[in-house]
């Protein structure tokens, strides 16, 4: 058998479920870059969820599955080519982020009727992978960054930030949520009435989810932010444990075996995302520490330089990997003329 992954929707919809028991007040808006399978998208959306898109490729995808629902997507790239605001705006989207003089004068120029939301900066210091380094405006340019919005007639319609992906501090958020409160004062000050506030991303299942839905229920309470329409943009947080890929063994060595994947496939989440997969080992078989191989000729792709694997392995054995559906496949590539990127997908409890 080749290379595949198997995805159980039930998981998707499970996560779904526990997002609305810890976050009640706050509607979840899947990022679909981390994993943009239709099935995915066609589940959460059935139960009522938003979605985050970044380019006109994954607005186009949640259309295809609701043709209606523009009303439930936000356009949240803080740095957009002209031509995809436009195609955009066209596709009825009505919401957008922004950080920068040179984003207001692009959203003046090619989509001036789009409401904007404040992308500020804010830091989980701790995050798997940093975005403020990036994105989001620091408070000290608020004043210049509105001021221009307002000269040019343009609505702001809210604040959003995004403390990093793969987020650990669950203080991180509630840090986060009051310095929001001062952007939307400074808004008001300037005459516009925010009704958004957008917590970002960074969800997963190594954070202690319960402690953060606390500290960010609080600071929304304590705020009075949780008056406004809040929402939140999880992506791993559905789709990480939605798939477990399955790789067969196609070649083995003294102290080496290669397997029938790669980093320019789905462990492209090592050098992307800075994940660390492990394989399911029965705990029964006896071990040993080899090298791990992707499939391509090239001498940099190597999974892993010592890890834990079944003894004897064989060509044709499969490797058991859970936990491999968030920024594996949405980054895939044919390198080698080796297609990654089209693993066959078997799908559970569609």
């Amino acid at each position: 058998m080749t290379t595949h992954y198997v995805l159980d929707l039930n998981v998707a919809r499970a996560a779904y479920k526990t997002w609305n028991s810890l976050f009640p007040k706050v509607t979840p808006y899947y990022a679909i870059k981390c994993n943009p399978d239709p099935l995915i998208i066609r589940a959460l959306a059935e139960l009522g969820c938003g979605f985050d898109c970044a380019s006109p490729r994954e607005v186009d995808a949640v259309l295809q599955v609701d043709p209606n629902g523009h009303e439930r997507i936000i356009y949240a790239n803080p740095c957009k080519r002209p031509d995809d605001i436009q195609y955009v705006a066209r596709k009825e989207i009505k919401r957008t982020t922004f950080d920068s003089i040179c984003e207001i004068e692009k959203m003046a120029q090619n989509a001036p009727d789009m409401e904007l939301v404040l992308r500020i900066r804010a830091d989980d210091p701790t995050a798997v992978c940093t975005l403020g380094n990036k994105y989001g405006a620091g408070e000290s340019d608020w004043y210049t960054l509105i001021e221009r919005a307002r000269h040019l007639g343009l609505v702001l319609t809210g604040v959003s930030f995004h403390v990093g992906s793969g987020a650990r501090s669950t203080r991180a958020y509630a840090d986060a949520i009051y310095t929001a409160a001062r952007a939307i004062d400074v808004l008001k000050e300037y005459g516009f009435d925010p009704k958004l506030v957008d917590i970002g991303g960074g969800f997963s299942s190594a954070m202690d989810l319960e402690e953060a839905a606390e500290y960010i229920n609080d600071a929304l309470k304590e705020t009075g932010l949780d008056q406004y329409e809040v929402i939140a943009e999880p992506g791993r947080f559905f789709a990480e444990n939605v798939a477990t890929l399955y790789t067969p063994v196609i070649g083995v060595k003294n102290g080496a075996v290669t397997i029938d994947e790669s980093l320019y496939g789905a462990f492209n989440c090592i050098l992307m995302d800075h994940a660390e997969p492990e394989p399911e080992v029965d705990d029964s078989v006896e071990l040993e520490n080899v090298t791990l191989f992707g499939s391509t000729c090239d001498g940099a792709d190597i999974i892993a330089r010592s890890i834990a694997l079944p003894c004897g392995l064989k060509v044709g054995d499969m490797l058991t990997w859970k936990r491999m559906g968030a920024y594996t496949m949405a980054a895939t590539t044919n390198f080698n003329g080796i297609p990654f990127n089209q693993r066959q997908m078997v799908y559970m409890n569609v």
